[in-house]
């Protein structure tokens, strides 16, 4: 074989290469478009919402005492008798992560208000077997108070393990929702407001703080989440055969 025909040899091999890995990359942007546009307005598994609260500095002071974040704050889905729950405002039970981002303050949770006039949120303690409550039996230490850089959990999100909260001895507490008429429903946010009282390390009360989150409902494990990309071809196909 010539040198001619060497080259031109390699050159036909490289063009179809090139026009494979063209396609391969069109391929796969088009798949990612179809995946985004399938999935874009599935929710995640953890659907909730978060804020935060910063806490005042000291008197004639520019140093900041830190904050408080709200996390994965959610209506959790009822698993029994959804439709009957929703109809009747309630009972709901309601799942937040409350971490207190500071070292110079202690923050006690001291009410949650429901969406509407008449709901009506209660929050139930951790058992007396628990380590956290048996801890308050300990010291001065409220079980509703969360020390510097400690957590609150309240209620068990869908889809979320559980195991190193457990492990580590962080109990949660069991917060529900009653009485909220319509307020509640799959799909939309209700606003749900927390109140602390702002405490210095001796316990002497420093100040209130309160935040609203707009809460949505988790869709729970009953959600339905399209995993797999469908075929566009296939489904405009069955539209024709109809």
């Amino acid at each position: 074989m010539s040198v001619l025909n060497r080259t031109s040899s390699r050159l036909v091999r490289a063009a179809a290469v090139g026009a494979l890995g063209a396609a391969v990359v069109l391929g796969a942007s088009a798949c990612g478009a179809g995946k985004i546009s399938q999935t874009n307005n599935q929710l995640p598994a953890i659907n909730g919402a978060g804020g935060s609260i910063t806490l005042s500095p000291e008197a004639g002071s520019d140093l900041s005492n830190g904050t408080v974040t709200l996390s994965n704050v959610q209506i959790v889905y009822p698993t029994k008798k959804a439709d009957d729950t929703f109809k009747n405002g309630g009972p709901f039970d309601v799942s937040f992560s409350i971490s207190n981002n500071s070292n110079t303050r202690r923050v006690k949770l001291v009410d949650i208000v429901g969406p509407g006039d008449s709901s009506k949120v209660e929050i139930t303690d951790p058992t007396k077997s628990s380590s956290t409550a048996a801890k308050a039996d300990t010291d001065t230490t409220d079980v509703r108070t969360i020390e510097p850089n400690g957590v609150l959990l309240a209620g068990t999100p869908a889809n979320v393990d559980t195991t190193e909260a457990q492990a580590a001895g962080i109990d949660r507490f069991t917060v529900t929702l009653t009485n909220a008429g319509d307020t509640v429903a799959s799909g939309v946010t209700a606003p749900v407001t927390f109140k602390f009282e702002i405490l210095d390390l001796s316990g002497k009360h420093v100040e209130d703080k309160q935040v609203t989150i707009e809460t949505p409902v988790d869709n729970g494990t009953l959600a339905h989440r399209v995993d797999v990309i469908r075929d566009p071809q296939a489904h405009i196909d069955g539209e024709e055969g109809h």
